[in-house]
This record gives C-alpha cells, sequence and structure tokens, in this order.
C-alpha cells in the first residue's frame, strides 16, 4: 500500500485525488466536469487501489459542498462491503481499528445534512516576470556587484508556479557594468559560492539558483536589491536547467543585502 497509516488522507493516492479534484476548482471547472476527469484519470486503478479513490473524491466533494450522488453511492458501497478495511489486516489489529473508525467518521459525513456549496479560491502562485537571458545585477553589503543572467524559466506543471533559474556570469568589480559588457560576459567558472574579500559581508551565495517565492508578501528579485542590467543571448544548454551542475533551490530573501549567509 502506499498508506503511511490508517487516516483516510495518509494515503498517496488519496491526497493526489483530493489535489487534483480541488486544483480543477480553482480553476473554475464546472463540477460534474471536474467529477469526470477524475474518474477518467484514475480509470483502470488496481482493485486494491480503487476503494481509495472512491473515499478520497467523495470526502473531498463532500467537504467543498458538492458530494456526487453517483461518488456517495461509490463509498458507501466500499464501506459497508468492509473491501477497504481488509487490506489493513495485515498490519495488525490496532491498525484495523483506526481504519474502520476513519470509515465510519466518513460514512457518517457522507449520509449526514451536507455542508452549502464552497467557494473555493484560486491560491496565490509564484511566476516571475522575468525572461530567459535578463541579466541582474546585485549588490552585497560590502559594495561587491554580482552579475548573474537567467538561463531559462523552470515551469512546476503541478504547483503552476514558474521561477527563473539564474546563473552568475564572471563579472568582478564594485560597480554594475553597461550592457554591452553584461552581453560578453561568460558564466563564472566553477560551482563554489562566490566569497569575496569580506564573505562576512557576503556571506556564501551559489554560483547557480533557483529562487523562489512561497507567499505573495515574499520579496521578489527587485525587493531584495537586484535591477535589470541588460540581457545575455542563450548559450547551450547543457542540463533540463540549462546549465551544468545542480543550481540551488533558495528563497529569494536569501540574497537580500542584509542576509550573512
Amino acid at each position: 500500500m502506499s498508506a503511511g497509516g490508517p487516516a483516510l488522507f495518509d494515503d498517496d493516492l488519496a491526497c493526489d485525488v483530493r489535489d487534483v479534484y480541488r486544483r480543477m476548482l480553482e480553476d473554475r471547472v464546472p463540477d460534474d466536469e471536474a467529477t469526470a476527469r477524475c474518474t477518467t484519470e484514475w480509470a483502470g486503478l488496481p482493485p486494491e487501489e480503487e476503494p481509495v479513490f472512491w473515499l478520497a473524491l467523495a470526502a473531498t466533494q463532500s467537504s467543498c459542498g458538492r458530494l456526487a450522488v453517483e461518488v456517495r453511492s461509490r463509498a458507501l458501497e466500499v464501506i459497508d462491503s468492509g473491501v477497504d478495511v481488509d487490506r489493513w489486516r495485515g498490519s495488525g489489529p490496532a491498525a484495523v481499528a483506526a481504519r474502520a473508525a476513519a470509515l465510519a467518521s466518513l460514512r457518517e459525513q457522507l449520509t449526514g445534512p451536507q455542508p452549502g456549496r464552497k467557494a473555493i479560491r484560486r491560491p496565490w502562485r509564484d511566476v516571475t516576470d522575468l525572461e530567459a537571458g535578463a541579466a541582474l545585477a546585485w549588490t552585497a553589503g560590502n559594495g561587491l556587484v554580482a552579475v548573474l543572467r537567467v538561463v531559462q524559466l523552470l515551469e512546476d506543471p503541478f504547483a503552476r508556479t514558474v521561477s527563473p533559474v539564474l546563473e552568475r556570469l564572471a563579472w568582478v568589480g564594485r560597480e554594475v557594468p553597461p550592457p554591452d559588457v553584461v552581453a560578453g560576459l561568460p558564466a563564472a567558472s566553477g560551482w563554489h559560492g562566490w566569497e569575496p574579500d569580506d564573505p562576512a559581508a557576503l556571506g556564501r551565495r551559489p554560483a547557480a539558483c533557483i529562487p523562489f517565492r512561497l507567499r505573495k508578501r515574499d520579496p521578489g528579485w527587485a525587493e531584495v536589491g537586484m535591477v535589470r542590467c541588460g540581457h545575455v543571448p542563450r548559450g547551450p544548454v547543457t542540463t533540463a536547467a540549462g546549465i551544468s551542475g545542480s543550481p540551488t533551490s533558495c528563497g529569494t530573501a536569501w540574497w537580500s543585502t542584509s542576509s550573512s549567509g
């Protein structure tokens, strides 16, 4: 089983069903169509996993005030048949009792009064306004300037975020170089963090990184002091990230001049 425990959403499949269904509601997919898409996507599940699908879909629909009649019927059939509890008998009496209790609670939820239809808001998602090839300059607390280019944009199809992959360019100085100089800068050699003469004023910063924002109020690239300084033609793509090696994922606040490591 893909479950880490007897609770309904301790199961990876159950979480996937819940998350995909809710994302469709966030995208304003009509209720009937969202149900149909889910049943199509998970058609052909192994017999031991199909009950989990119906339980998870019914629980999610009920919590959203959208419990479909057929989904309710299929979930109650699973609960009343005992087929799902049987999957837990190899895990011992305590697991069987806990799963039975979870299903009894779900049965009560599905057969009781249903909540009104709830509005499902689309959450904020981080989508960068940078483009591949854009060059950014960042000035450390000690006055040293780093120049970075956007190698490419990295899309996460599930989270629906778009993040820039940044690569440090070979520039050493205390002034932001002009655009014509920026356009000819190669990538910084090596994959070591950037450590100037006064590392205490800067701390380590990676040679390549994928900055991200978890919340809308988190600072963006401009809020941490980065400024556009030109454009660098896209070089050859050597990996899925567009650069050799593995870029470091980090929050944009990591680049704040007030940060020391």
